[in-house]
């Protein structure tokens, strides 16, 4: 967005007012908008939008974007992992990023990988439409990594006018399409739903006359402008209102329906935006109802503004740049997700319903009991369903500890192995996760509601920073366990303990199948068990053997090198006892920062020389693919 950030320094208030009068009195001038009679389709129109799909109700799934513009802030959407898979986990299906132009391959990389990385279709913006070279570098190197372009970035709020515009799209367009036939390109990206001057109506009519329609028509909306609170509210739904005077002015003039999408939107554009856009209260209400009026006026792709880049000093962002924090717009958009996505999308693929085992694994579907101050989504049935990740968890406020849930198993065992599962923050040991600090676990054999009977303490933790643990427990003559939260991590990024999973084993049927995965962000990302990620490495594993589901821990952490697991290597085991094979996945950060051969060969020799004087199995991977210059030296260590 050209106005966020700059806005302030760069246009004065007056200007900024006289510019929001010259689109009302253009509007007023403009065609009535068409009323409940016209003969607009009722649902979105999607045309051959890549990755579109029809939700619940007739809803688009590209509704549900984002934005990763330009970077206001060191800590951003493209350098922090833990934001890219909290927009994974609930399911953002669209980011559109901005294009610097000149831009290195390196960045573009860099900006694709992160929406790679959160699962999203890619929207990307062309920020300069008259350097058409370094456009169709763009759109050749990315091929089919995106496969959806907007031409230009509010060229009509930019000065740049329609005749300049459309002389830039009418020869660039069909030389972008030659680079990549299947890419689809989006036009004209107004600042408003008209535009500057009747940006749009010209733009269509021009494109009417050379024939070089695009396949989308795109725009931006911020409804308030330092409006009051009640004000702002009430502008909420008029997306339904100005999306609908775009279609028609589409179909008038061209024929024919486009999809049509609204690429910025959020409250206020100001900047800073207007404070109450903080309250959890506010911005739930304007979030859903804006969604709920884009979705009466057919709007087929919509972008919220803006991810985490410090738009507008931070206001506008979905989470704080500062401490990864979500705000309440992302749970308000995560929750519109949850509403409108069918079951049949977060179980598309075919082991996404995890398929039950009766060797090893015996407490999924256990009876499961907590205690009151439980405030979880789907629970307590959602701590033992096999599903990771997917909106359902044990929760507890921390100003409400202790608090406990407790599992019933008609499974009889002599030890069983329990694994805690809370996914919410990327790297394996964070203080600022929502994972427990202080915790027992306990069993019984006499319990019949998990709160009364007599109860054996078998295990007391303290101080715990990992986000999933272990734990071998004799269970003879047992037929209950329970775990008891105490404590939160010392600054948790939220005020709640949160856990998705609690898993119990029957020790001797699971024998030696436990697998810890060691390495770096990579890591982190592919062995993360959410429905987007499925499936897993324990599902591909019971494909192959249906008798075994092995326990497996995710200990990926975001730009570390080896040098960090040769000098917490020893740590790991001590907390990690029962896992048996190690699978270490290091050697990307070391390429990037230039790390000699010696120094990683010593590094993974302390690593391997440890694991394996504990008694387990260390598995080294090859280091993934890139174009750091001593990647094939270090590649070397590992194959030797």
């Amino acid at each position: 967005m050209d106005r966020i950030k700059l806005f302030v320094q760069s246009r004065s208030t007056i200007g900024r007012l006289a510019a929001a009068l010259l689109v009302l009195v253009i509007a007023g001038c403009m065609a009535e908008a068409p009323k409940s009679g016209s003969n607009l389709a009722a649902e979105a129109t999607l045309g051959l939008l890549p990755g579109a799909q029809t939700w619940n109700h007739g809803v688009s799934s590209l509704l549900f974007g984002t934005n990763d513009t330009y970077e206001w802030s060191n800590n951003n959407l493209d350098n922090q992992p833990a934001i890219q898979l909290a927009l994974k986990s609930a399911g953002f299906t669209l980011v559109r990023t901005f294009i610097p132009d000149k831009a290195t391959d390196a960045t573009i990389d860099t900006r694709i990988a992160t929406i790679e990385h959160i699962g999203a279709s890619c929207l990307a913006v062309l920020t300069d439409i008259h350097d058409t070279s370094f456009d169709e570098h763009v759109v050749s190197y990315l091929g089919k990594r995106c496969l959806l372009y907007e031409f230009g970035n509010e060229s009509d709020y930019s000065g740049i006018s329609v005749t300049d515009y459309l002389a830039a799209w009418n020869t660039t367009i069909p030389l972008l399409r030659h680079q990549n036939p299947s890419a689809r390109f989006i036009g004209p990206v107004t600042y408003s739903d008209q535009g500057v001057g009747n940006f749009l109506e010209q733009f269509l009519y021009g494109v009417r006359a050379s024939g070089v329609l695009p396949d989308a028509i795109s725009f931006h909306y911020y409804p308030c402008y330092y409006d009051s609170e009640s004000s702002c509210l009430a502008k909420a739904d008029t997306y339904q209102t100005v999306a609908l005077g775009v279609r028609q002015l589409v179909k008038q003039i061209l024929g024919k329906e486009l999809p049509v999408g609204v690429t910025e939107w959020n409250y206020d554009p100001g900047a800073p935006s207007s404070t109450y856009g903080g309250d959890a209260r506010f911005i739930t209400k304007f979030t859903t109802a804006a969604i709920q009026s884009m979705i009466a006026g057919g709007v087929a792709f919509a972008c919220q503004f803006d991810a985490a880049s410090d738009a507008a000093y931070g206001q506008l962002d979905l989470f704080n740049v500062d401490n990864n924090q979500a705000k309440p717009q992302y749970y308000a958009l995560a929750s519109m997700i949850k509403q409108y996505k069918p079951a049949s999308a977060a179980s598309a693929s075919p082991t996404a319903t995890v398929k039950p085992v009766s060797t090893s694994l015996i407490s999924q579907g256990a009876t499961t009991i907590c205690s009151s101050n439980d405030s979880g989504p789907n629970e307590p049935a959602a701590l033992t369903d096999g599903k990771f990740g997917n909106w359902g968890f044990w929760q507890l406020a921390t100003n409400t500890l202790p608090g406990w849930c407790a599992l019933h198993l008609s499974v009889s065992a002599s030890n069983v192995l329990l694994a805690w599962f809370s996914d919410y923050s990327f790297d394996y040991i964070d203080p600022t996760s929502l994972a427990p600090a202080d915790y027992t676990i306990s069993v019984s054999a006499d319990s019949t509601n998990g709160s009364d009977g007599i109860w054996r303490t078998a295990v007391t933790v303290q101080g715990n920073h990992a986000r999933a643990r272990e734990h071998m427990i004799g269970f003879t003559g047992m037929s209950w366990i329970k775990m008891t939260v105490l404590a939160a991590q010392p600054q948790p990024s939220q005020p709640y303990i949160r856990i998705d999973e609690l898993e119990v084993f029957d020790a001797q049927s699971l024998g030696t199948d436990t697998f810890f995965f060691s390495g770096d962000s990579i890591t982190a990302l592919a062995y993360y068990r959410d429905s987007g990620t499925l499936p897993s490495f324990a599902d591909n594993l019971t494909s192959c053997a249906p008798h075994f589901y092995p326990l497996t821990i995710d200990g990926g952490f975001g730009g570390w090198s080896s040098s960090g697991a040769e000098a917490d290597i020893a740590s790991w085991l001590a907390m990690l006892p029962d896992m048996h094979y190690w699978l270490l996945g290091w050697g990307s950060n070391d390429a990037l920062q230039q790390v000699s051969t010696a120094v990683f060969r010593a590094n993974l020799q302390a690593v391997v020389t440890q694991i394996l004087q504990h008694g387990d199995i260390p598995v080294l991977a090859h280091i993934p693919y890139s174009t750091y210059h001593n990647l094939p030296w270090l590649t070397g260590e590992i194959q030797q």
